[in-house]
C-alpha cells in the first residue's frame, strides 16, 4: 500500500470533523430514543420529598401487674390489634397512630404520674381501662383541655361534663336494666313475690357501685326485689360468712375483679346453694377464668348484660376481630383471647369506636390540624350504630350505649346464649 497524498489526509480529516459536529448536536436533544423501547429516557427534573404522616400518639394508663392485668392485658391487646387494623387498611389517611403505655399496677397513686409521664410523652389522647383513672385524672384533664376515653364510667368522670368520656354506660344503668329485665322475664314476682338479691366483692369501687346500684332498684321496685345485702370485703381468700349471708338469694351479683370471682362462686356451689349470678361487662371480662375455676356447671344460667354481640352472632365489627384474631394471632394466642371473654371482645368494639371518632375528627380538621380540641369538637357530637346498638355523646352525655343485649349463660352448650332477641334499652335511673 502507498502512502496517501496530502489530498487523501485533508479529505480524511474533513470527514471526522463533521462526525464530531453530528454527535455535538445530538447532545443538545431533550430526550433520546433507546433502540427497541417507546419510552422516552427524560432529563430528571427536581421532585418534591414525600409528605410524612402526622403521628398521633394514644396515651394507655393500663394495668400489666396487678389485680386487674388478667382482664387488661386482653383489653390492651384489642387496642393494638384496632389501631394495626387502621393502619393496615390507611382507614385515616395522612395519620401514623402509636401507642405509648404505662403500668399503673391498679394502684390509684400511680395514675396521676402516669397521666404526666404519658403527657410528656407526647399523647395526643388518652384511654384506659382502670377504673378510678377517669375520675382522678378528670380535673387535671379538664383543666388541660385534654379528651379521655375510659372503658367504665361513673358520675365522677362526667359529672360536671369535661374531657373525660365513657365507653360504656354508668355502672348503675347496667343493674338498673338488667334488674328491670330480670323482673319481667326471668322472675314472676306477680306470682312468687319480690326476689331476694344481695352482692359480694372486693372493696372497690366497680363492685361498691354494683351493689349500691341493685339497692337503689330494689327500693324503687320493693314489688320486684328484696334487697338482702351487699359485701365489700378486704380481698379476702374465703368467701365462708359472706356465702352464709347470701344463702336464701335467688340472684346475687358476684365480684368483679379477678380471682373473687371464681372463688366466691365455687365457695357457693360447693355450699350447695343455688341462686342466679348476675354479670355485666366487668364480670364478662373474666369470663375464662370463671369456666376454668368453676366450671360451667356452676354457672350454668348466670345472667350477662352486654353492649356487644357474641363470638356466635354476626355483625360487621364483630367480623373485623375474628379478622384480628385470624390474621394477627396464632391459633393458641386467639384461643386465649377467646377464653378471656368480655376482655378482648369487649374491649375490640369499645376501641373500634374510639378509633372512629378519631378518623371522623382527623376527615374534619386534617392531619396537621389535629389536636385535643379537634377531638373533643368531634366527640361531642358523634353517633354511631356499632353492631347495632348505638353510640352516641353530646354537649351533655360523656356515656355510650342506648342498648343493652341480654345472654345467658350455657353450660350444655358450653357457650353464651342471647335472651332477648331485641336490644335492651338502657336505664339511666331505677
Amino acid at each position: 500500500m502507498g502512502i496517501p497524498s496530502k489530498w487523501g489526509i485533508l479529505f480524511i480529516a474533513i470527514l471526522l470533523l463533521a462526525l464530531l459536529a453530528l454527535m455535538a448536536c445530538g447532545d443538545d436533544e431533550e430526550t433520546t430514543e433507546t433502540p427497541g423501547t417507546t419510552e422516552p429516557t427524560m432529563t430528571a427534573e427536581p421532585t418534591e420529598p414525600p409528605v410524612e404522616d402526622v403521628p398521633i400518639k394514644i396515651g394507655l394508663l393500663t394495668d400489666k401487674t396487678g389485680p386487674a392485668s388478667q382482664a387488661l392485658i386482653p383489653v390492651d391487646t384489642a387496642l393494638r390489634d384496632v389501631v394495626k387494623y387502621f393502619e393496615e387498611k390507611n382507614l385515616i389517611p395522612g395519620v401514623d397512630i402509636k401507642i405509648i403505655d404505662y403500668d399503673t399496677q391498679y394502684d390509684p397513686a400511680n395514675i396521676k404520674p402516669g397521666y404526666e409521664k404519658l403527657k410528656s410523652d407526647g399523647a395526643d389522647v388518652f384511654v384506659s381501662g382502670v377504673p378510678a383513672a377517669g375520675g382522678n385524672l378528670k380535673p387535671f384533664l379538664d383543666d388541660d383541655k385534654m379528651v379521655f376515653f375510659s372503658l367504665t364510667a361513673d358520675e365522677t368522670m362526667y359529672n360536671p361534663p369535661g374531657y373525660v368520656f365513657g365507653v360504656t354506660i354508668p355502672t348503675d344503668s347496667y343493674i338498673y336494666t338488667m334488674m328491670s329485665w330480670i323482673a319481667e322475664n326471668d322472675w314472676d314476682y306477680e306470682t312468687n313475690g319480690p326476689a331476694k338479691i344481695g352482692g359480694a366483692a372486693w372493696n372497690l369501687p366497680y363492685g361498691e357501685e354494683q351493689q349500691l346500684a341493685a339497692k337503689e332498684y330494689s327500693n324503687a321496685h320493693p314489688d320486684q326485689f328484696k334487697w338482702v345485702a351487699g359485701h365489700l370485703t378486704e380481698f379476702t381468700p374465703t368467701w365462708a360468712p359472706v356465702v352464709e349471708s347470701l344463702k336464701d338469694c335467688d340472684y346475687i351479683i358476684p365480684p368483679a375483679t379477678g380471682v373473687a370471682l371464681p372463688q366466691f362462686i365455687r365457695e357457693y356451689s360447693d355450699a350447695g346453694y343455688e341462686a342466679k349470678y348476675i354479670g355485666t361487662d366487668a364480670q364478662m371480662a373474666y369470663f375464662g377464668l370463671m369456666t376454668d375455676g368453676v366450671g360451667w356447671d356452676a354457672i350454668d344460667g348466670m345472667i350477662m348484660g352486654l353492649p356487644y354481640k357474641w363470638w356466635s352472632e354476626e355483625g360487621e365489627v364483630l367480623a373485623l376481630a375474628k379478622y384480628a384474631l385470624e390474621n394477627y394471632h396464632g391459633e393458641g394466642k386467639s384461643q386465649e383471647l377467646k377464653w378471656s371473654g368480655g376482655s378482648y371482645r369487649g374491649g375490640f368494639t369499645q376501641w373500634y369506636g374510639v378509633l372512629t371518632i378519631i378518623k371522623e375528627a382527623v376527615a374534619q380538621s386534617g392531619p396537621e390540624g389535629f389536636d385535643s380540641q379537634a377531638l373533643y369538637a368531634t366527640t361531642t357530637s358523634f353517633s354511631h350504630d356499632f353492631d347495632g346498638n348505638v353510640w352516641d355523646y353530646s354537649s351533655t352525655d360523656r356515656t355510650t350505649w342506648q342498648s343493652l343485649g341480654v345472654f345467658e349463660v350455657c353450660a350444655e352448650e358450653m357457650d353464651l346464649v342471647r335472651m332477648s332477641d331485641v336490644w335492651v334499652t338502657v336505664l339511666m335511673t331505677p
